[in-house]
């Protein structure tokens, strides 16, 4: 069998790129042969990935950015390599939904281990592709507004200095969601589109799953007062940490195979932690579209 693993040098401490070598002597126990590609930018990871259909498997390392272009480099392949994940980001939220360690170490298990499991992928406008979440709203651009030298020496705590300017400033969005029986229109301070239990690095949306050919939509509900439904942001989460599931009262809770936002161009959506398109977008999921290698637990 052959194997690539690509990673991006940028991503977490740099730990990754300082084990290449022990990374790849584990890999050629199950692999023939192993190739090492080191990504040079984000095109060059996308490019890559769109030619990976002579692998069998595709490893690589980053954080939720990196996965949503390798993502956006293999959708598209009439065949696609089972992928193998190292997660090396700052919130890895796509690794904490997959039951992945953070250590390399244990990650490079999971994939020697060879548990396969297929994954829903989402596609925006049947060209933008994401992996885990499409948001808008309060905090949902805490993520790509935070620099990355930041990240890198605060980790987490990064995105919570970055978030306090949201605290006091909280946004407000309309838009008007579309799907099979049901047509609203919305003003909420932050609407969420998941295919993941965890955002932000919080783990909360214990109903979501992986492959069910559903996204959750989350429409946390606008309040009456000065802080324009800050508390049911707030509400929503702890609700889900702590007691394992959302609270309506905080948060309308919606699920669609395909869906409509509609909105004016000036909402910018984030899409897996990253900057994305803006204005009206069309939703479609991509049922059991990947495979990856996860726990067998």
């Amino acid at each position: 069998m052959k194997a690539i693993f690509i990673y991006n040098p940028e991503s977490g401490s740099g730990k990754i790129k300082k084990n290449i070598t022990y990374i790849k002597e584990k890999l050629k126990t199950k692999y023939d042969d192993v190739e090492i590609y080191e990504s040079k930018s984000k095109e060059d990871l996308i490019e890559k990935a769109s030619k990976s259909s002579s692998y069998d498997a595709l490893i690589f390392s980053g954080g939720d950015g990196t996965f949503n272009d390798i993502i956006t480099g293999i959708a598209a392949l009439e065949k696609r390599p089972v992928l193998g994940y190292l997660p090396s980001g700052t919130a890895n939220d796509i690794g904490k939904n997959l039951k992945l360690s953070k250590n390399y170490k244990k990650a490079l298990k999971v994939i020697l281990e060879g548990n396969i499991m297929k994954h829903d992928v989402g596609v925006i406008n049947d060209e933008h592709y994401f992996m885990y979440v499409v948001a808008a709203g309060t905090f949902s651009v805490v993520s790509y507004r935070t620099k990355r030298k930041i990240k890198k020496n605060l980790g987490k705590l990064a995105y919570l200095f970055e978030g306090i300017k949201d605290l006091f400033n909280p946004e407000v969005v309309e838009f008007k969601l579309k799907f099979a029986g049901y047509e609203e229109e919305h003003k909420a301070p932050l609407v969420l589109v998941v295919n993941s239990k965890s955002v932000g690095g919080i783990k909360f949306n214990y109903q979501g799953h992986r492959n069910d050919g559903y996204f959750d939509i989350l429409v946390f509900k606008k309040g009456k007062r000065k802080r324009k439904g800050i508390f049911n942001i707030f509400g929503g989460f702890l609700s889900g940490i702590f007691c394992k599931k959302l609270k309506e009262r905080n948060v309308e809770i919606l699920k669609a195979k395909e869906l409509t936002l509609e909105a004016t161009k000036d909402i910018t959506w984030c899409i897996d932690g990253e900057e994305g398109i803006k204005g009206t977008i069309t939703i479609k999921n991509l049922h059991n579209h990947i495979q990856i290698y996860t726990p067998k637990n």
